[in-house]
């Protein structure tokens, strides 16, 4: 399941970064008042990650950017993809939809 790769990898992310919004900035959303609200979007699968915030995030994590391109979808399969079940299994209780 694409779920169960993307939210296992934002969450690495947060605890890298030590929290949701530290790691917004840093993979480049600057917004002062939600920064994390974009990457909140992407986490719940509402909307597609962006291939330069994928980038910065790759980098970020030691990973190489195809190594996370194996589990791309269209945005129309997106939503479909057990999001529910895999924040849960997460620690994502607050986000689950």
């Amino acid at each position: 399941m694409i779920a169960d790769f993307r939210i296992p990898l934002i969450r690495e992310g947060i605890e890298q970064a030590d929290g949701i919004n530290r790691l917004a900035r840093i993979i480049g959303y600057r917004s002062r008042i939600h920064p994390a609200w974009p990457l909140r979007q992407i986490l719940i699968g509402r909307q597609p990650f962006p291939i330069d915030r994928l980038e910065k995030l790759a980098y970020f994590l030691h990973y190489t950017l195809d190594e996370i391109l194996r589990y791309e979808v269209s945005s129309q399969r997106l939503a479909n993809e057990h999001n529910d079940r895999a924040l849960k299994s997460n620690g994502f209780f607050s986000y689950s939809v």
